[in-house]
Formats: C-alpha cells, structure tokens, sequence
C-alpha cells in the first residue's frame, strides 16, 4: 500500500481512499482544490503502478491505514473520504475507533451484503477487468446496467494493471461485508453520497442510517457511479469544501 501526501503537514488533514481497479489517478483533478488541506491518498494494495501487490481484504486496508495514521499523523485525521470499495474501507475505519477522524464522506460505499449474487458480481468484475486489458470493447449499455445511465465513461478511470486476484479479493471482501454494531458508537460529523442512477448505494445508505443517524444523505441528480467525481469535479470539489468548512 502506498500513501501520496500533498501540502503542508501543519494544514488540517484528509485521506482520500479510491475505489475498485482505481489508482491514486482518481483524485489527481480533485487536488488542486485542496491546496488548503495536507492531503494523504491511499493507493490500495494491487491497484499501484508503483509498487506489487495484492489486495487482500477492506479489513486488511483499514489494518495498514490505521498504522500509517497513528505513525505519522497522531492517530488522528480531521477528513476521510472514501468511494465504492473506498467507502466500505472508510466504514470500517470508523467502526473500529482505531484511529480519531472528525468529518467523513461516504461516497457510493458499498456495504450490502450480495447474497447468492455474491460470486456471479465476483466473476463479472473479474471479466470485465480482462475484458478492457485486453482492449475489448464494452457496450456501453452494458457498463450503465451496472454503473448508471450516462456514464459508460466511467470505463476510462478503470486501471488495467489491477491483478485479477485482487478484483476477486476485494469484491468478496466487500460483498459479504458486516457492519460492525460499535459502528454506533461514531457520534462525528458524516455524509453519504450518492448518484441519482446507482441503485446499491440507495440500499447501503438506508442500511448505514440505522447505524448513523446523524448521517446525511446527499444525492447528484442524474448521475451514476463516480460519476460527479470523474466528469464534475469542480462542483464535487465545491461540495467536498463545504463539508469540511462547515461550522460546529
């Protein structure tokens, strides 16, 4: 695992985690509205030009960030964000209390367990990585059955050197994810976001609000997966900055 940092270390902290067969890549446009922040991105295990590996479980990444938190950051984060598996690895870090972190956002994480559909979405992300290794080209109907309408572009933030393993390992890992109780225990400020056309995160942030009742919900009109992020970043930035300025 690899951690980016930008900025000033004596700026108030936020790690930024990505999502499945992404790369630090993802949050390169977001940087330069975060001048004002010490940015820290998580590259997760198996998803690094840089260094080898495998991802090996959202459990696992909380492990290794926890450490690299307490190492060089106190223990403490003031932002964390997290998207789709990122989400899930951001659930988990402030289930576990390990580590203090004042704000948090929740974009499209995923932790809906997938039931007899578990090892099927398994295998048809294992396919589809092949598939764009291999320069196949896929329809894009079929990338907005999945990802949301209107967003076939979503392909192009897809890193091909993702070891297949590690799509394997990560989509177990967080389709058969439990929501740990001491979850309650967050009493911080936090946020869930989600695009207007994916359906799973829906159920995820109905399902986190039992858990989070502060917790609110904030939905992009029109968009599909990571799609705010990817195709408008500077209003995700507008509202990332807003969320991290808001007073007590």
């Amino acid at each position: 695992m690899r951690f980016l940092t930008h900025g000033d270390i004596s700026n108030k902290s936020i790690l930024l985690i990505h999502g499945m067969a992404n790369t630090s890549d993802l949050y390169d446009p977001l940087l330069p509205y975060l001048k004002d922040y010490y940015v820290i991105v998580c590259e997760l295990d198996g998803h690094s030009e840089k260094e080898p590996g495998t991802f090996v479980s959202v459990r696992d990444a909380a492990q290794k960030i926890e450490k690299y938190v307490r190492d060089n950051l106190d223990g403490r984060l003031f932002g964390l964000l997290g998207f789709s598996l990122g989400g899930t690895i951001a659930t988990e870090l402030i289930s576990r209390g390990n580590i203090e972190i004042e704000r948090t956002i929740l974009d499209a994480a995923f932790v809906i367990r997938m039931g007899i559909m578990t090892y099927p979405f398994k295998l048809l992300f294992q396919v589809t990585i092949w598939l764009i290794e291999h320069d196949v080209h896929i329809p894009d109907a079929v990338v907005e059955s999945i990802m949301g309408k209107g967003n076939a572009g979503i392909v192009d933030t897809l890193y091909k050197g993702v070891t297949i393993k590690s799509i394997g390992n990560a989509a177990l890992s967080t389709y058969k994810y439990d929501i740990r109780d001491e979850l309650r225990n967050y009493k911080n400020r936090v946020v869930f976001w989600r695009g207007e056309n994916e359906p799973y995160p829906e159920k995820s942030a109905r399902l986190l609000k039992k858990y989070l009742p502060q917790m609110r919900v904030r939905v992009f009109k029109g968009m599909g997966h990571g799609q705010m992020l990817h195709e408008h970043t500077k209003t995700y930035a507008k509202r990332l900055l807003a969320f991290l300025e808001e007073e007590r």
